[in-house]
C-alpha cells in the first residue's frame, strides 16, 4: 500500500528518529535468570485463584542480554519487574478491574489489543502508536480503524506506572498483562505472563493486511496466518475461543444471514431458530449494530465451541474451524471438558506473547508515540 506512504511524503520504512536503546541499568536487564515458577493454589474461575499448571514451555535458564540489547522470547521472565517495579502487576490489575467494572465489554477489547499487537511486527506495542506526518500506523489500517479500542485505558495504566516507576515498564508488557487480567476478570483462569518485552519504534498500516486473520478466512488461511507468529493449528483453534467475550458488527456476517453465496438466502448451515434470532438482532437496515459472538457473552467460557457444534456460530472464520477434523476434535474437547479449554487458552496466550518484535526500541514513556532522542 505505497499509496498511504505517498500521501505522507515518504516511501521509507526506516525510523526517522535516532532512538536510544534501553539502558540495562534502568530496566534491570544487565543479567538475569529465568525462573519457571508457577502460582500456587487451587484451579478455579475466581480471579484470586492462581495455580501451578502444566504450561509446558521450554523457557530455559540463565540467558544474558545480547550486545544489541534485544530481548528474545527465551529471555522473558515472570518476575522481570520484581526488583525495579514490584507494584506493577497490582497497579495494572486494579486498573483493569476498574475498567471492566464500569464496562464489561471493554475486557474483550483489551484482550484483542494484545492479539492485534503480536500478529503485526510481534509483541512490541506498535499497535498503540499514533500516526505521524511520515508514518501511517497500524491504528489506521482498514482492519483496525473503528474496530479496536482500549487505547485510553492503556494510556491511563501507563500514566500510573510512570508515576510509580518511571522508565521501567514497557507498553508491550502492559498489553500482555492487561489481556490476562481482563480475561480473568470475566471468568477465565490465570496464566503466568513472562515479561521483559521491548517496545517498537515504528508501526505501519500496510503491514496489517495479511498479518491479521479476517472474518472470511477459511481453515487453511487461518492456520497459515497463525503460523506466521509461531502458532500451530491447535493454538489457532484454542485462541479463537477468545471470541467467547466478544461482540461483532452485524454487517460482518450479513453475507451469511442475507446473501449467502450471492443468492439472497440465509446460509442453510445456520440453525433456523438462531438465524431468526440474528435477523431480529441485526436487521438489514442496521449493519453497524452489535451482537454477541456466543451465548454467554460477558463470561469467558467454552460456550463459543458449543455454539459452533450446534450450528450457532456467527462469523465465517468461526464456523470454518469445524471444516477440519482437528478443529472438530478440540471443539468437542472444550465442550466436554471446559477446564481443559481454560488451561490450554492460557498456554496458547503464553506462546503468542513470545512473538518477538523485529525492531526493538526499548521503553516508551508514552505508548502512543516515540520520544525523539539525540543520536
Amino acid at each position: 500500500m505505497i499509496y498511504y506512504w505517498s500521501i505522507y511524503g515518504s516511501t521509507s520504512k526506516n525510523p526517522v528518529t535516532c532512538p536510544k536503546l534501553f539502558d540495562p541499568e534502568v530496566r534491570g536487564l544487565e543479567t538475569f535468570e529465568l525462573s519457571k515458577s508457577f502460582y500456587r493454589g487451587s484451579w478455579g474461575t475466581s480471579s484470586s485463584k492462581l495455580a501451578e499448571a502444566p504450561w509446558n514451555f521450554d523457557l530455559n535458564l540463565s540467558r544474558r542480554c545480547s550486545k544489541s540489547h534485544s530481548v528474545s522470547s527465551e529471555q522473558l521472565s515472570e518476575n522481570f519487574y520484581d526488583a525495579k517495579c514490584p507494584q506493577a502487576m497490582s497497579i495494572i490489575k486494579e486498573k483493569v478491574d476498574k475498567f471492566v467494572n464500569a464496562d464489561r465489554s471493554i475486557a474483550a477489547s483489551l484482550m484483542r489489543l494484545h492479539f492485534h499487537d503480536c500478529f503485526v511486527r510481534g509483541c512490541d506495542g506498535s499497535v498503540l502508536l499514533n500516526s505521524t506526518e511520515s508514518m501511517l500506523t497500524e491504528k489506521e489500517a482498514l482492519l483496525n480503524k473503528g474496530s479496536i479500542r482500549g487505547f485510553e485505558q492503556i494510556d491511563e495504566i501507563k500514566y500510573e506506572l510512570e508515576h510509580a516507576c518511571p522508565g521501567v515498564v514497557s507498553c508491550a508488557d502492559i498489553l500482555a498483562v492487561v489481556a490476562r487480567d481482563a480475561t480473568v476478570k470475566l471468568g477465565g483462569w490465570s496464566w503466568p505472563v513472562f515479561l521483559g518485552r521491548l517496545d517498537g519504534v515504528v508501526s505501519f498500516a500496510d503491514e496489517v493486511n495479511g498479518s491479521l486473520p479476517t472474518r472470511l478466512d477459511n481453515y487453511a488461511k487461518l492456520v497459515a496466518t497463525f503460523a506466521k507468529v509461531g502458532l500451530d493449528a491447535k493454538d489457532m483453534v484454542i485462541l479463537s475461543g477468545g471470541h467467547s467475550i466478544g461482540k461483532v458488527h452485524c454487517g460482518a456476517f450479513f453475507e451469511r444471514l442475507y446473501n449467502f453465496q450471492g443468492l439472497n438466502i440465509t446460509d442453510p448451515s445456520i440453525d433456523p431458530s438462531f438465524a431468526a434470532f440474528l435477523k431480529k438482532q441485526c436487521p438489514q437496515t442496521n449493519p453497524f449494530g452489535f451482537t454477541a459472538l456466543d451465548a454467554t457473552n460477558g463470561t469467558f467460557d467454552s460456550a463459543y465451541y458449543h455454539d459452533l457444534l450446534t450450528n450457532r456460530g456467527i462469523l465465517q472464520s468461526d464456523v470454518a474451524l469445524l471444516t477440519d477434523p482437528l478443529g472438530v476434535e478440540y471443539a468437542i474437547k472444550a465442550v466436554s471438558d471446559p477446564q481443559s479449554f481454560l488451561i490450554e487458552f492460557g498456554q496458547a496466550m503464553i506462546k503468542m506473547g513470545n512473538a518477538p518484535g523485529p525492531a526493538p526500541y526499548g521503553w516508551r514513556k508514552h505508548c502512543a508515540f516515540v520520544e525523539q532522542k539525540p543520536c
